[in-house]
């Protein structure tokens, strides 16, 4: 059973909502564009686990994607936890193709891909083992004492090679091509069969790890230090993109296309919020980057489209919904 479902990671959102409002020729498009592409290559590398993982039993299972808790001292994050009454089992994802050199000597992933280039990346099985040493951690701080194992799943075609130094083949036992996923899956329940956690436990600990899981914040315009001045305000028609739409009669109205649409103005809203930290946001703020005149047009578009606020009169901010950054496809 699923207990946390998977959505478009954050910094795909921010990224996705800053690249539709940086102009074309702006000196940092291509960077932008290239973290994105090969943030959205890891993600849906993430989503093509989702079929193999359909198939577990959903009695004997529960799911948790995209988990980032804390030890103590530190987070760690995970992409994706299955728990089971015996053990828990951590799946870190990896979308590489090419060829993938496992080095020992100085701890790190080596790709050569299809056209010979070579990158080289941080050891994923020594991530993974941070990573199940943290679990443990969080498990024994509330008196679960399980085993906890991890394994590498790599999504690409099965003609990816694995590769590593002679005498180390044993450390690619926990790296594997999806298909054998289940498989795998199935060999580490048959290790571990002293099931120490009852249903009403399991229920217990999916509570817990839903309530520590805490998202990190991250700020998209100092990350990539592009000014709020830089930023391209107001509605974007949804039909051909371009903007400013224009409010008129009660509608938003697209001067270049003539499409009309009551509430364009929402996916502007969620855009304002992801750029600007999800900081709390006035209605002059508002009406500055929809531009609109009116705040009383503004309080009513605010009021309709239920977000939350605090304050009264002239010190009323305005905050998204807790669940805003949930989706699943990108408009």
């Amino acid at each position: 059973m699923i207990e946390k479902d998977r959505f478009i990671p954050i910094r795909i959102q921010k990224n996705h909502a800053l690249l539709k409002r940086i102009a074309k020729n702006h000196p940092k498009r291509l960077v932008i564009e290239s973290e994105q592409t090969r943030r959205i290559a890891g993600y849906k590398g993430e989503q093509a686990i989702d079929f193999h993982l359909s198939k577990l039993p959903e009695k004997e299972f529960l799911i948790f994607h995209d988990l980032r808790l804390s030890s103590g001292k530190h987070f760690f994050q995970i992409d994706t936890l299955i728990l089971h009454p015996a053990f828990a089992l951590i799946l870190e994802v990896k979308n590489y193709g090419g060829t993938l050199y496992f080095d020992p000597d100085f701890n790190q992933l080596i790709q050569t891909n299809t056209k010979g280039e070579v990158k080289g990346y941080p050891n994923p099985i020594e991530q993974a083992r941070v990573q199940c040493s943290e679990m443990e951690k969080w498990l024994l701080k509330r008196n679960i004492n399980i085993p906890v194992e991890f394994f590498i799943i790599i999504i690409s075609k099965p003609s990816t090679i694995l590769k590593t130094a002679p005498g180390h083949v044993k450390m690619l036992q926990r790296v594997l091509h999806v298909q054998f996923l289940l498989k795998s899956i199935e060999k580490i329940k048959a290790a571990h069969k002293k099931e120490d956690l009852s249903p009403k436990h399991m229920k217990k600990i999916s509570r817990s790890l839903l309530k520590d899981h805490t998202p990190k914040s991250f700020d998209i315009l100092k990350h990539y230090e592009i000014s709020t001045s830089e930023i391209q305000t107001g509605v974007i028609c949804r039909v051909c993109s371009s903007y400013p739409m224009k409010r008129h009669y009660g509608t938003w109205f697209c001067t270049k296309c003539q499409t009309k649409e009551k509430n364009a103005h929402i996916s502007a809203l969620m855009d304002l919020f992801l750029l600007n930290n999800d900081s709390p946001l006035n209605n002059r703020q508002i009406c500055s980057f929809l531009h609109i005149s009116s705040g009383d047009i503004a309080k009513k578009l605010l009021s309709a489209s239920k977000l939350r606020c605090s304050g009264s009169k002239k010190g009323r901010v305005y905050l998204p919904k807790p669940d805003y950054q949930q989706i699943k496809d990108l408009e």
